[in-house]
């Protein structure tokens, strides 16, 4: 039996108000604006190939994005390429009166920011058209260095191993480029990370091109209304939306649908959708 999950026009409620907890204090329905903040200018910009399963039950289930991560002097970010690509086509239409795209299927929806002179990390993460925010010290990584090397992108690479919030990773990075950076949030590695992969296959960033910058790229935020929260009280909102769409729906006024079968299935029971996160605790 197939879903396919939807929201019915005439059935959905856009202007999400996601919790009724405090948690996140006063939320607020993203907007599209030209409106940027500049913190730094990059130096480096890397692309990776980012792999997902969705759903850990099916290792074939894979969905693809394109990330970068942009190296400046004082701050770094990461961000979905495929996202930005589409906010920038929704930027132009919040002027106007069509319809915003969806968002790319696989596109994450988190910008991560690191002040290195702090270590403190600025997380941006979207959900349902509400953008939430979050600060945290820079994690903790116990590295251990391995006596094992191959070429990435024409780097010399040597292999690290670490455990990080519930997953195993091998990484590989690079001495030629001396800059403690690398994909998602992992950093602490004498030179730049190029390849990542945790050790169920579920998540892989491979470096699929890397540049130095040779004219001004600004390191900048586009200024979204922001809903303040934790990563703690952020993770256990999306695990209970996740396990149970109808019920989280439907606790805001709004009628859940989905297709099964090739039907439409208005407010199903027992239905959930795959969650599988990167940050397992």
């Amino acid at each position: 039996m197939k879903y396919s999950q939807f929201i019915m026009r005439g059935f959905i409620f856009v202007d999400l108000v996601l919790i009724s907890s405090g948690s996140f204090g006063q939320m607020q329905r993203l907007r599209y604006n030209d409106e940027f903040t500049t913190y730094d200018t990059a130096r480096y910009e890397i692309t990776y190939e980012v792999k997902k399963v969705v759903d850990p039950s099916k290792l074939n289930d894979v969905v693809v994005d394109i990330q970068k991560l942009q190296i400046g002097k004082r701050m770094s970010k990461t961000f979905s390429y495929l996202q930005f690509q589409n906010d920038s086509l929704c930027t132009i239409l919040e002027k106007g009166d069509g319809d915003f795209p969806s968002p790319p299927v696989g596109a994450d929806n988190r910008e991560i920011f690191k002040d290195f002179r702090t270590g403190e990390l600025r997380i941006r993460e979207r959900v349902d058209g509400i953008q939430f925010c979050y600060e945290e010290n820079k994690p903790e990584f116990n590295w251990v260095i391995q006596n094992r090397h191959k070429v990435i992108a024409s780097y010399p690479c040597q292999c690290a191993s670490v455990t990080f919030r519930g997953r195993q990773y091998e990484v590989w990075f690079t001495t030629a480029i001396p800059v403690s950076a690398g994909p998602f949030k992992f950093d602490g590695l004498p030179g730049l990370i190029l390849e990542v992969e945790d050790s169920k296959h579920h998540y892989t960033f491979t470096c699929i091109g890397l540049k130095k910058m040779t004219t001004i790229i600004p390191i900048r935020s586009q200024d979204f209304p922001c809903t303040a929260t934790t990563r703690e009280a952020l993770s256990k909102f999306q695990l209970k939306r996740h396990s149970n769409p109808t019920q989280y729906y439907n606790s805001m006024g709004v009628t859940y649908a989905t297709k099964k079968d090739g039907k439409v299935v208005i407010n199903p029971k027992n239905f959930s959708w795959s969650y599988n996160p990167i940050e397992l605790e």
